[in-house]
């Protein structure tokens, strides 16, 4: 199964529509939030089914902060990741990965894409589709779940 991730897109719907060009072969679309309606525009846009969480910029919509999602043999967390502090560290998010025996964690925020693996749990943040910061520039992530996980970034 293919899925690929996307979020911050903050409502810059041209944005996620180049990011889309690098997704058409996907199975599922993740979106980090921020904004999550993003996601059903997304949904409506491309047909494609689309899994969400509600980011910082999100408050005054319904949806979930976080979800634990199981995919054939591989457990995914995901969640935006202010909850977490993940500007500072990813200390907090790494024990929440471990305590819901995720094999991916996934989350947004920081607007700046990383994969780390720490004791065989993979950490991934897609990046913006919109607003990179730092060095970063526009991205999204695509994830491979067969015998095993392959995470590739791609810049927009």
């Amino acid at each position: 199964m293919k899925i690929g991730v996307l979020g911050d897109s903050h409502g810059y719907l041209e944005r996620i529509d180049r990011a889309m060009e690098h997704l058409e072969k996907v199975d599922l679309i993740f979106h980090t939030g921020d904004l999550f309606h993003d996601g059903c525009y997304i949904q409506k846009q491309y047909g494609m089914k689309v899994v969400g969480v509600r980011g910082n910029c999100d408050d005054e919509i319904d949806g979930e902060d976080e979800l634990a999602l199981t995919m054939g043999k591989y457990k995914i967390f995901i969640c935006h990741g202010h909850q977490y502090n993940v500007k500072y560290n990813l200390q907090r998010l790494y024990y929440k990965g471990k305590e819901v025996n995720a094999d991916i964690v996934i989350f947004g925020h920081t607007h700046m894409p990383c994969i780390t693996k720490m004791d065989e749990m993979f950490i991934l943040n897609p990046g913006s589709v919109a607003l990179p910061r730092g060095l970063s520039k526009r991205s999204c992530a695509i994830i491979d779940l067969d015998e095993e996980i392959t995470i590739k970034h791609i810049e927009i």
